[in-house]
């Protein structure tokens, strides 16, 4: 049995962010204010002893991670970039408005529903995710097993190949970090406190190659 801990680390405000776009497989550069808060996040991580740094294969996960790396005393330069830590897949609503694009969803799926946290209270996150799929025309959006699948394999790779007692460091996007949230961290609101521009989620992970359980111990830390 093993023992990790994981900060996750939302990437710093986008351009897409600004203008309440759809921004999951899609990317948009950071903004003036993200960098600023990644430079803010390294600052207040820099003392932290990290084994590894990891991000999304997103590049406003990467660029984020670079930030915060560059004032911490650790070993690496640049983050292990993962395709599996990357934002969910919006589909055919990428770069769509935010809010039209669930009430459409909503509308289409007679859930009586106009955002996605109204769907997520009401039924669940597989719930919203499996919706979007099927409103979707192309229906390439992802679905809950597929996204949640991906997530967990993502983990269990950082398992498998980290050290028992091992802190990492993983920036990655808001939707993956709320859904930990809601599956790891009951005691924790992340449908109404939705994850902050570089706001920490810890998880702890325990288990071994075959498997782990997940404990999140802290979410949304800005300072």
């Amino acid at each position: 049995m093993k023992t990790i801990t994981i900060d996750f680390v939302r990437h710093g405000q986008t351009i897409f962010n600004t203008m309440d776009k759809l921004q999951g497989w899609a990317d948009s550069p950071l903004t003036a204010d993200g960098i600023a808060t990644a430079d803010q996040v390294g600052q207040l991580l820099q003392d932290t002893k990290y084994q590894s740094y990891h991000s999304s294969d997103l590049k406003r996960a990467i660029d984020t991670a670079k930030h915060i790396i560059q004032p911490n005393h650790f070993l690496q330069a640049e983050p292990e970039q993962h395709e599996d830590f990357r934002e969910v897949f919006f589909g055919s609503y990428e770069g769509l408005d935010y809010h039209q694009a669930w009430i459409a969803v909503g509308k289409d799926q007679q859930l009586g529903c106009k955002t996605q946290a109204e769907i997520i209270q009401k039924y669940s996150f597989d719930v919203a995710r499996d919706a979007m799929h099927a409103a979707d025309p192309r229906h390439l959006s992802e679905d809950g097993t597929t996204f949640s699948s991906r997530v967990d394999r993502g983990i269990q790779e950082l398992l498998t190949e980290a050290h028992d007692g091992d802190r990492l460091l993983v920036v990655t996007h808001g939707t993956l970090i709320r859904s930990l949230v809601l599956r790891y961290g009951p005691d924790f609101d992340a449908l109404g406190n939705y994850p902050a521009n570089g706001g920490i989620t810890t998880l702890v992970a325990q288990g071994t190659d075959a498997g782990f359980t997940g404990k999140v111990t802290a979410y949304n830390r800005v300072n």
